[in-house]
């Protein structure tokens, strides 16, 4: 994988994850359902309601929660 793809996160749409970001990152939820993404990020739900978007360069990984 080349640094200008995307990984396939498919199978986690939908589900509870945690996310970690980098320290220069926008500060904001780390874990929520993972509502999926695009070329530019992807999205999460947070507890207690909400949408956040995050860029691709601020993830350092996805798992599931």
């Amino acid at each position: 994988m080349s640094t200008y793809e995307v990984p396939d996160r498919s199978h986690l749409i939908g589900r509870m994850v945690r996310l970690r970001l980098h320290t220069w990152a926008a500060p904001g939820p780390r874990r929520g359902v993972f509502l999926g993404q695009g070329e530019g990020g992807l999205s999460i739900r947070a507890e207690g309601g909400g949408r956040f978007v995050y860029r691709h360069d601020e993830v350092r990984s996805v798992r599931a929660a």
